[in-house]
């Protein structure tokens, strides 16, 4: 079985059998296109098809949760859009969006803010982990965001052996290209083609990033990168954040950059931790990790009870068992809400009732704090999403938070809120 890498190994077979898994995965050919164009038609649904139960394997939010969990007011017609752009070779990035977005934004006169996405690169080419992670994608773009993503990277290179034999720099690449992709979109935007080119409707100075596992990792080093090159994100959301072990007992040394010198200081993003309290895969040594070491920055930790790693529906995340049969480690459920494809000797059924609330968790307390930041004030806000804004500081800071979540919140959520702004839009 292969894992999210992270957490502290405790041997070195296990070890070996995790870095051969990985070089077996990054040996699989590349393309998921086929189910991007699937997933475009999805229908979102509406508060009115409510329910506390799982549907078709997707959980539908209930009226509770606030108005961030179900799909946001630009839903897509034609289906998200997929734009290719080239970082450092061809194709080697995607920007994903909703014409009626752009649209909005046109009429507005304003841009669109961009959300980059961090996934792990173990055991899945990047095109499959955006596949697999569509349903975020489409939510996340409702809302008015271009979600920026790596689509490749290099081959790592990886071979079966210790962490401790591959210099950190091999693990950080994929955050590495995601920063310098945002670069490139701002220097292409400058130079778009006009109003016609989607290029010329994103706005570089309004970024948040957003990652899972290895991914969430990644996303809190970018966002030091991001602020000591002077190009600070806004704000950023770790998913089950797995930062590894030190250099000195093994690891790739990516637990040294948050625990060693004073580059977590510098941080002034808003940063949301989020974990499941039955994480295995060293999430919850990730978020209380970050949430002492970034003293500087506004933060919220959220420990989702009785979940694990399953932020995303995939092969190794520690979904639990389906309704049609045991199948803890679960594939993704399809953009459709059908069925799971079989994995193996895994997946038969879908993933419970746990796992999907806590993914509709994840997508709308990032919605919520997403919106907050990247739409700082009320010029930059197209009508369609100015309600969204106002109510956006109680489903962050306030006490809709812990009540808004589709999941249940464990007993403890901790949040540092240094110098709170009150933004007052006009109506």
């Amino acid at each position: 079985m292969a894992r999210c890498l992270g957490g502290r190994i405790s041997s070195m077979r296990s070890l070996s059998i995790v870095m051969l898994m990985m070089f077996v995965a990054s040996m699989l050919p590349e393309g998921a296109h086929a189910f991007f164009n699937r997933a475009s038609s999805a229908s979102p649904r509406s508060l009115d098809d409510a329910s506390t139960s799982v549907q078709r394997g997707v959980y539908v939010c209930e009226r509770k949760n606030g108005p961030f969990c179900p799909t946001g007011p630009y839903k897509s017609t034609q289906g998200v859009i997929q734009k290719k752009i080239s970082v450092r070779e061809k194709d080697d990035a995607s920007i994903f969006y909703t014409n009626e977005a752009v649209d909005a934004a046109k009429k507005a006169n304003t841009t669109l803010p961009i959300i980059a996405r961090i996934n792990p690169l173990y055991d899945k080419t990047l095109d499959e982990w955006n596949a697999n992670d569509m349903r975020l994608i489409q939510h996340l773009t409702s809302f008015g965001f271009a979600v920026y993503t790596t689509t490749k990277v290099p081959r790592m290179g990886i071979f079966p052996g210790p962490e401790r034999m591959y210099p950190k720099e091999l693990f950080w690449n994929l955050g590495d290209h995601t920063l310098e992709g945002i670069k490139k979109i701002s220097e292409m935007a400058s130079s778009s083609s006009g109003d016609d080119d989607i290029l010329s409707m994103l706005d570089a100075s309004r970024v948040g990033v957003i990652g899972y596992s290895v991914g969430g990792s990644l996303t809190l080093r970018m966002t030091m990168e991001a602020q000591q090159q002077g190009k600070p994100v806004l704000a950023a959301v770790a998913l089950g954040p797995t930062i590894g072990s030190e250099r000195s007992e093994g690891g790739t040394g990516g637990r040294d950059i948050f625990t060693q010198g004073d580059g977590t200081s510098l941080v002034r993003s808003t940063l949301l931790l989020l974990a499941g309290d039955d994480d295995d895969r060293g999430g919850v040594d990730g978020v209380d990790t970050a949430l002492e070491r970034f003293v500087n920055a506004p933060r919220i930790k959220a420990l989702v009870n009785g979940a694990t790693h399953c932020f995303v529906s995939v092969y190794g995340a520690g979904c639990q068992n389906g309704p049609l049969g045991r199948c803890r480690e679960c594939e993704t459920v399809s953009v459709e809400g059908d069925t799971v494809p079989n994995v193996g000797d895994g997946c038969k059924g879908k993933c419970v009732d746990t796992d999907l609330r806590t993914q509709a968790a994840a997508r709308q307390m990032a919605t919520a704090l997403f919106v907050l930041k990247l739409y700082p004030d009320g010029s930059t806000v197209p009508p369609e999403l100015a309600k969204y804004r106002k109510a956006a500081p109680t489903f962050v800071w306030g006490p809709a938070f812990e009540g808004s979540s589709p999941a249940k919140l464990s007993a403890v959520v901790q949040k540092d809120e240094p110098n709170p702004v009150s933004i007052k839009l006009d109506e």
